[in-house]
């Protein structure tokens, strides 16, 4: 019987485990992760900013993986490829036939001093729930200390992930005041961000609709500002030194230190797959997602990492793994994009989609639900939808 490896239960992982379970293969399917539970990423910002409780974004593994996936709860350490084994930080190292390597991403903080020890990131719900308390903290200490920088939020990065957290936290900023009893007014919040262009997915319309809500709103946009070093509460630049009590730091991710501590060619941690999204050299290896680097046609780099090409890349490895063991010719990984949504809070947003139809304001922010609801319905079916979902049903 064939060994099938699943390392992550991102999306990619947690898809490809379904799709090969749904095969129906002679073979053992094992899915691997740190955690019992799967997590929507693409809501993290949410949690971070207090709009979201973290339960609501977890769906738990073992009661919701196909009966033909056996799901082990470790920490992965290092891959072997020469002897086709994954080493485990406790117990035996794992051995497989094929190998799918989905495990996430990692902050990305760009050798800048003091990032990684002084400012928070958000890349998964411990950290997410870190840059909550640490929002919720400061603001219940302004009371007593009457220190501005208590108030203040500095974003550090200007990526996707740090609008939609300053969009949900402009959303929840009248509750906490209410709540802490603070001055709404008081309250700042600033994105600093080295390059001068942001969010180059969309045309200047939309872009320029983020700029108008994020002023309209009171939140500084600060771009063409290299960030030179993080101290504890302040970030310095060529010009000048920002000082807030709550720094967050979204300027960017790689994929997971394991891809540096294994024997892997890569960059920022993303290795560069073959067009049917395994290793040349190694053809039953297949990275996914934030691990992996796809070839963009007629471009130089590659796809962007989200969670839409996750899961196609998970549907396409799927189905080429199937397609060796029942004797039949793999298919080129095509990348079929359905477009951009970015939400702001709850009521705003803009999208791009099905081509080039634009959407704002509301519209972009009910369509980002409807995304969240389709991740859960293809990672786990109706019943999970359902129970987890953000649509009223």
């Amino acid at each position: 019987m064939t060994n099938i490896l699943i390392l992550g239960a991102g999306y990619a992982g947690l898809r490809a485990a379904k799709v090969l379970a749904q095969k129906k293969l002679d073979a053992a399917i094992t899915l691997v992760d740190r955690n019992r539970y799967h997590y929507e990423t693409t809501s993290l910002p949410e949690v971070a900013a207090g709009t979201r409780r973290a339960q609501s974004i977890l769906l738990p593994l073992p009661e919701n993986l196909p009966a033909q996936v056996n799901f082990i709860q470790a920490t992965v350490i290092k891959i072997d490829r020469t002897n086709k084994q994954v080493e485990l930080a406790d117990g035996q190292p794992l051995t497989y036939d094929y190998l799918v390597v989905a495990l996430g991403l990692e902050s990305e903080d760009y050798d800048i001093p003091g990032a990684a020890e002084n400012a928070l990131p958000i890349v998964d719900v411990k950290s997410a729930l870190a840059v909550k308390k640490q929002l919720e903290t400061n603001f219940q200490n302004y009371q007593t200390s009457q220190d501005p920088d208590d108030l203040r939020v500095i974003v550090c990065g200007a990526w996707f992930s740090s609008f939609e957290f300053m969009g949900a936290l402009v959303n929840r900023l009248p509750r906490l005041a209410e709540h802490y009893r603070v001055p709404l007014d008081k309250i700042e919040i600033q994105c600093i961000e080295a390059k001068d262009m942001i969010l180059p997915m969309f045309d200047d319309d939309l872009t320029n609709y983020v700029k108008k809500w994020l002023a309209d709103h009171n939140v500084i946009l600060r771009t063409g500002t290299p960030i030179k070093e993080v101290q504890v509460n302040k970030v310095i630049t060529a010009d000048q030194t920002y000082t807030a009590s709550t720094l967050v730091w979204t300027t960017g991710v790689r994929g997971s230190h394991v891809i540096g501590d294994s024997d892997f060619e890569a960059r920022r941690n993303r290795v560069m797959v073959s067009d049917q999204l395994s290793l040349d050299d190694d053809p039953n290896v297949f990275l996914l997602g934030d691990v992996a680097a796809v070839r963009q046609p007629g471009k130089p780099y590659p796809f962007p990492a989200t969670g839409q090409i996750a899961f196609q890349m998970a549907d396409a490895a799927a189905t080429n793994i199937a397609a060796d063991l029942n004797g039949e010719p793999r298919q080129d990984f095509v990348f079929n994009d359905l477009g951009t949504v970015l939400a702001l809070g709850s009521k705003d947003g803009v999208a791009k989609v099905f081509g080039d139809h634009k959407l704002r304001g509301y519209a972009a922010a009910a369509m980002k639900r409807v995304i969240d609801d389709r991740s859960l319905l293809k990672q786990a079916g109706v019943k999970a939808m359902v129970k987890y979902g953000r649509l009223p049903l």
